[in-house]
């Protein structure tokens, strides 16, 4: 019997996310505090999801907020960050009285916007949100890393189960394609969940020019090695300061 696809973290999924995918904050969190320096400061991750990065950033002394718009993902950011705020909210349209010290948003999520004028509008709403000398923190799949490794099946071995990832890139679009159908145990029948995510890749170059007008200076790093960027780099990732508007002039 075939599942129906469901909104992308669902609870099924949410669940298998919370155990096998947490490795990603523990990737990046020496880079961070090394890229943060001392101190603590109040501190907002964009789509948060499991909140496995802010229970890193609570237990480093920082006030922390998560957002995120699936339900199901905040429900174990409760659990693995109750001394965060959560909000379930749109990454497109947060807005918030107070300005943060560091803002993130990791592990691609904002290829999730598909349309370049929304990852746009992000950058414009995340600089509102910054103090003067605030740091964001983001990454994304690019272009060439959804060209070179999404047009495969991977499986993913979880606990007692598995993961299947059939994926799909269309260079005319810059869309990629990938769903999940989670099965309960080594053999593919009686799935527990399917879901069907679509992200854009982008060009180092299209992204660079969004938040330059948009009002920020920055450093690029390869998002896997965390080192210089290679020329097909599968995930960049941005280091990025207040700077000037480029339309308004001013700061």
């Amino acid at each position: 019997m075939e599942l129906p696809l469901v909104s992308i973290y669902g609870a099924a999924f949410a669940r298998v996310y919370d155990r096998e995918w947490d490795f990603w904050a523990e990737h990046l969190w020496p880079f961070l505090t090394e890229q943060l320096g001392p101190g603590c400061g109040a501190w907002l991750d964009l789509c948060c999801g499991g909140g496995h990065l802010l229970q890193r950033a609570c237990q480093a002394g920082h006030w922390c907020v998560g957002l995120d718009r699936s339900p199901h993902q905040l429900a174990f950011a409760r659990r693995n960050a109750p001394a965060a705020q959560l909000i379930l909210a749109d990454v497109r349209a947060f807005e918030f009285r107070l300005p943060f010290d560091v803002l993130t948003c990791v592990f691609d999520s904002l290829n999730y916007l598909l349309e370049p004028a929304e990852l746009a509008g992000v950058f414009v709403r995340v600089r509102r949100h910054m103090t003067g000398n605030g740091r964001f923190i983001f990454d994304l799949n690019t272009f060439e890393g959804l060209e070179d490794a999404w047009n495969r099946t991977g499986r993913v071995p979880c606990q007692e189960a598995h993961v299947r990832i059939d994926s799909s890139f269309d260079p005319q679009t810059g869309l990629g394609r990938a769903v999940m159908t989670g099965y309960p145990g080594e053999e593919e029948h009686s799935p527990t969940f399917v879901e069907e995510h679509t992200e854009r890749g982008h060009r180092r170059g299209e992204v660079e020019a969004m938040l330059r007008e948009a009002g920020f200076v920055w450093e690029t790093f390869d998002g896997h090695s965390l080192q210089a960027p290679e020329p097909r780099s599968a995930r960049l990732l941005w280091v990025c300061r207040r700077g000037h508007r480029a339309r308004l002039g001013g700061t």
